[in-house]
């Protein structure tokens, strides 16, 4: 008898404690951040590395936004008549069978190109192919990784003007500025500043004293950085009044490296985890 009774007061022990450590673990995960805002999630080329559409398409930007994501980190390559497709490389052949370099064609020898995936027909998409097709697309923001730049060009100062105006068109046309990010390279922001971008720009960099100093000083809004990059600078960058986007998650302990370290956007390649810690996550949804 004492055996049983003592077994029914484990059990509620056990109960008790592990109730206690859900309770520590949700209030550890919080939406808040240094400037009062909550936490940015944008899953990495959509719903992420591991989802089985390929990225950088409608098919894996748009479940990002189904299951109670803010919108998708893309990456931004231009063709020769200055359309911008969501590409990582500016080289084709390794993601499609198609060859050659991005810009050394026009969109019309590129929207054919499927990509190599176990989903059949999966095309290569341009900016206006997504924008058109998201329903209210103002509601999302999207951060435009435009690191990739195309370094066969014969004249990479021309290049940026052209590449930058065309992101300006976009922003324009859907009236996207104010939710459409900028990521790039020192030079390519400088560029977009003399240009009047009114984007929030952020500086691609390992996250040191030194690139935060340089950020501060040429008023960027914030650094991209990756999580591997982090330096437990985060803070630091905040009492310099710069926001600290964050690339790319790709699992549990990832996201919640990123929210320990108060990250206040997060790219990442596992979005549903990252939601679910959030408390954020739309069981509703089904995703395709």
């Amino acid at each position: 008898m004492l055996f049983k009774i003592n077994m029914k007061y484990l059990l509620l022990a056990c109960v008790a404690l592990s109730f206690l450590t859900q309770c520590e673990k949700k209030a550890q995960y919080t939406d808040d951040t240094y400037f009062g805002s909550k936490v940015m999630v944008l899953g990495h080329r959509g719903m992420g590395e591991l989802y089985r559409m390929p990225g950088n398409t409608y098919e894996a930007i748009y479940p990002v936004m189904g299951i109670g994501g803010d919108g998708a980190e893309v990456d931004i390559q231009m063709t020769r008549d200055s359309v911008l497709v969501l590409f990582h490389d500016h080289l084709m052949n390794e993601r499609t069978p198609c060859g050659g370099r991005v810009y050394e064609q026009d969109w019309s020898d590129i929207k054919q190109c499927k990509y190599y995936s176990l989903e059949n027909n999966m095309f290569v998409t341009s900016v206006d192919d997504l924008f058109s097709q998201l329903p209210n697309l103002n509601n999302w923001y999207f951060s435009f990784d435009c690191t990739k730049e195309d370094n066969e060009v014969a004249d990479l100062d021309a290049y940026r003007g052209q590449y930058l105006r065309a992101i300006k068109r976009s922003c324009e046309k859907y009236n996207m500025s104010n939710n459409i990010f900028i990521e790039g390279s020192e030079a390519l922001l400088l560029r977009a500043q003399e240009m009047g971008m009114t984007n929030k720009l952020f500086n691609f960099d390992v996250l040191t004293e030194s690139a935060i100093e340089t950020t501060k000083n040429n008023h960027f809004f914030g650094i991209s950085t990756s999580i591997d990059w982090l330096n437990n600078n985060v803070q630091l960058a905040h009492q310099n009044g710069l926001y600290v986007m964050v690339w790319s998650p790709n699992d549990d302990a990832q996201n919640q490296e990123a929210l320990n370290q108060k990250a206040d956007i997060i790219q990442t390649d596992d979005p549903i985890d990252l939601l679910r810690l959030l408390n954020r996550y739309n069981y509703d949804y089904i995703i395709p």
